[in-house]
């Protein structure tokens, strides 16, 4: 991976960038070119949708009086889950999927199970894949008063890395389905129940693959360095970036009225993901989130959260897995040995209060059903010793 770029601090302000914004579909008419149908009415939402392969690819769970949590359903090319908040007039949606097609079947749901109300903002709380390549659906469906809103750092990051990662990860599908196909055929042979499983992965990597070819990074139009706040319909929305973790510019957004933050990948139900973590910092993040007087947390992924007791096991993961790989480090052990000597059996954050009981239940609902769950927590450890690994002996002070 390409080093991240530096982050400069900057004074605590809001930028609003340039929102030239024009869609496929107003490009092949013509529209923002000559001026030629420049007055034609752009067409009615369900008629955007309409011809949308938009399949009900998350489960709507109210949070609270206007939150709702879209969690997603399991895909080969996972989508994350979504925050949706419901104004007087308007919607707010946080995190914006793998690719648009998922965000235009999320905007159906949320037509179709919560309001008609137009979306206004989308919110992107990290620059991860998973949770800002379906930004372009928002303008392309609502049209150029929608605003995607975003911490500076994230903006700099998808504007450096979102393109050549989209393009690496595209190129990389021919061989995992090729790897499928003939775990497949051995399925099929042996008549194994996975087989239509396998089929429906590869069914949807190679729709993936066709989506994304040529889709364009479509990037944030409005930054914040610290704190934003948004007015709207009598709520007050707060976008805070905290500090650094899960990557440089995590944002959580805050309803203080209905106690309910919205985390992105900054912290949920599941372990995390480090490859471009600060894993030094990211605990004393996750004190300043465990500050804010919330009561349920809607996350990237997994399931809505009750409380601070899993923001306490997260925060206490990460300590217990740094402090492991830091101190290993300063002692010249190996990456292998550190993956050896921290197991899930291994690790005191892990052993008590049932987290691995936990963490084996909510694995079904985010990845589908694994032959394997002890296996895949085992694996997901190992992964994450080597992520922070890397951090100190590579990523520590480039950015």
């Amino acid at each position: 991976m390409k080093n991240p770029i530096n982050h400069v601090p900057h004074k605590h302000h809001t930028h609003i960038h340039d929102h030239s914004h024009i869609s496929r579909r107003e490009a092949l008419l013509g529209l923002g070119a000559a001026g030629i149908v420049a007055l034609a009415p752009r067409p009615a939402v369900a008629d955007l949708l309409k011809s949308q392969n938009t399949g009900t690819l998350f489960r709507i769970e109210k949070v609270s009086a206007s939150v709702f949590a879209a969690i997603a359903k399991p895909q080969a090319m996972l989508n994350c889950n979504a925050t949706v908040i419901v104004t007087a007039d308007q919607v707010l949606v946080v995190d914006s999927h793998s690719k648009p097609s998922a965000a235009r079947a999320l905007i159906a749901q949320i037509r179709k199970e919560i309001t008609d109300k137009p979306v206004r903002y989308c919110i992107n709380s990290h620059f991860h894949w998973d949770h800002s390549q379906g930004n372009p659906a928002y303008p392309d469906v609502f049209g150029k008063n929608v605003e995607i809103v975003a911490s500076t750092p994230t903006r700099e990051w998808l504007a450096r890395e979102g393109a050549p990662r989209l393009k690496q990860m595209v190129e990389g599908i021919p061989k995992q389905i090729e790897d499928l196909r003939k775990e497949a055929e051995k399925a099929q042979r042996e008549a194994n129940s996975r087989h239509p499983q396998l089929m429906q992965e590869i069914a949807e990597l190679e729709a993936f693959q066709k989506e994304m070819r040529s889709l364009p990074i479509k990037l944030p139009t409005i930054t914040f360095d610290r704190r934003m706040v948004l007015h709207q319909g009598g709520k007050e929305i707060h976008l805070i970036f905290l500090g650094r973790g899960h990557t440089a510019g995590d944002v959580v957004v805050y309803l203080p009225e209905e106690k309910v933050v919205a985390t992105g990948d900054l912290m949920h139900s599941l372990l995390p993901y480090c490859g471009d973590s600060y894993p030094d910092e990211w605990p004393k993040t996750l004190t300043e989130l465990e500050k804010i007087d919330f009561t349920r947390v809607a996350s990237g992924h997994g399931s809505v959260q009750e409380g601070k007791s899993t923001l306490a096991f997260f925060r206490s993961y990460l300590e217990e897995v740094n402090e492991g790989v830091s101190r290993g480090i300063e002692k010249g052990t190996a990456l292998k040995e550190l993956q050896a000597s921290f197991t899930p059996d291994k690790l005191s954050s892990l052993s008590g209060g049932g987290q691995v009981a936990r963490l084996t239940k909510e694995v079904p609902g985010f990845r589908g059903n694994i032959p394997d769950p002890a296996g895949l927590l085992k694996d997901s450890v190992a992964a994450n010793i080597a992520e922070i690994y890397n951090y100190y002996t590579n990523r520590k002070g480039k950015g």
